[in-house]
């Protein structure tokens, strides 16, 4: 970081491989899919003098992932093909003593994405997306008031359903208050808008990923959320407490929601479960769907220290969150997660750190249509970490244990929970340098 700001570029590059469950009863060995991306970026952050404008924030990113689905056989199934970039930049400003700090700026994106394959369960679609933004955020120390707004523009080109526009427009009203040393309240109402993707529109086919055959819905407009949200915090040197609940209504809530009927693989039909012949190879059939819906939810969060004991410090932690969304007129959204709270007690001494703690998921019944009851289950994990340098050099050995109680976990979120739980236990040590 020098005087004046910095810039930079990065090159990443991504790959890895995993397993598939079988799509056939009784099968033993499934598919998997091999994914690649290579991702170049850079970013910079510039101090300006420009009359109001005294910073420029910029970014931009070139990104190709391509992910390949394989057959039990082996075979390559479908191909996925994602090209695309984004370019973002940001006019800072900060005047009247520190009070009012803002930043206003524009956005575009443009993304390719081509399945190509027996299974290909979307035609190739090209996705523009231009919008221009503003924050800003007046503190007058004791109180203040905040808000923004966002204006974005999408284009979709679809090689069989052609084009498609939406508009949107987001804004968000905001105060907070500081009613006595180290406590903050703050408020916010919005109104957000979120156009559909192109996977949302014109989706037809299989989709391994998911075990499913999805299915889109061209005439989907824009979905429209009212949402307000409350928070409380307090923060000292040795304790740290936060609070937050919201609520959300959406007028056309856009969801992926079984519909009860499947796919079979050998006529290419969609077909009532009850009138499928038995060793069929199916697949069940999602659908999206535009609905109204409520999100209500809260988190909570306490962290503080304990105690010390010879050259240890000990901390200890709790965390927990829930939320409930239901459609307006037809129960529970699928794949909603359920109850979850964190409990962890951390200790640092010199050049060593170690966490212990355990997560507790509830189970989660209150489900939708088709959806099955998902266990509850409780992870205990832990890590020890040693820093051999001292000074700023940023070298790190870590140690981590994750379930160490082996505990079936499966997440309510996923469409493969009844196939594929969570990873078992697993202890693996890592390397990590900062420069």
């Amino acid at each position: 970081m020098r005087d004046w700001g910095f810039a930079g570029v990065a090159v990443k590059q991504f790959d890895t491989e995993y397993g598939l469950p079988p799509e056939e009863a009784g099968a033993t060995i499934g598919g998997h899919i091999e994914m690649e991306q290579t991702r170049v970026e850079t970013r910079g952050d510039i101090k300006v003098d420009l009359g109001l404008v005294n910073r420029i924030d910029f970014g931009a990113q070139y990104s190709d992932y391509t992910h390949t689905e394989f057959e039990d056989t082996g075979a390559a199934g479908t191909t996925f093909n994602n090209t695309g970039y984004e370019a973002r930049i940001e006019a800072h400003h900060g005047g009247l003593d520190g009070k009012l700090k803002g930043a206003f700026g524009v956005q575009y994106t443009d993304t390719d994405f081509e399945a190509v394959g027996d299974e290909a369960f979307i035609t190739p679609t090209s996705t523009k997306d231009a919008g221009a933004f503003a924050i800003e955020r007046w503190d007058l120390g004791g109180w203040g008031l905040e808000g923004g707004a966002r204006f974005e523009r999408r284009n979709l080109q679809n090689a069989l359903s052609g084009d498609a526009d939406f508009d949107t427009i987001s804004g968000s009203f905001g105060a907070f208050m500081r009613p006595a040393e180290n406590w903050f309240f703050g408020a916010t109402v919005a109104r957000t808008q979120r156009a559909p993707t192109g996977i949302e529109l014109y989706a037809d086919g299989p989709h391994l990923a998911t075990s499913a055959y999805e299915v889109g819905d061209a005439t989907l407009q824009e979905e429209t959320a009212l949402s307000f949200e409350a928070s409380l915090r307090y923060t000292t040197a040795k304790v740290q407490f936060e609070t937050s609940i919201y609520r959300a209504g959406f007028e056309d809530y856009i969801a992926l929601v079984p519909n009860g009927l499947v796919w079979v693989e050998s006529t290419d039909t969609l077909e009532d479960s009850a009138f499928v012949a038995p060793g069929e190879a199916t697949l069940p059939v999602f659908a999206f769907v535009a609905r109204d819906a409520t999100f209500t939810g809260g988190e909570i969060s306490l962290a503080g220290e304990l105690f010390t004991a010879g050259a240890w410090t000990v901390r200890g932690d709790i965390a927990a969150d829930y939320v409930r969304a239901n459609f307006d007129n037809d129960g529970p959204i699928p794949r909603i997660p359920s109850r979850t709270v964190t409990v962890g007690v951390e200790g640092e001494a010199g050049a060593f750190t170690t966490r212990l703690e355990a997560v507790d998921v509830a189970k989660q019944d209150r489900i939708a249509a088709f959806e099955t009851p998902t266990d509850g289950y409780t992870l205990v994990n832990a890590r020890l970490t040693w820093r051999p340098l001292d000074g700023d050099k940023d070298l790190r050995i870590s140690l981590d244990g994750r379930n160490l109680t082996d505990e079936e976990a499966r997440e309510h979120v996923s469409f493969l929970k009844d196939v594929l739980p969570r990873p078992g236990r697993s202890i693996r040590i890592t390397l990590t340098a900062g420069f």
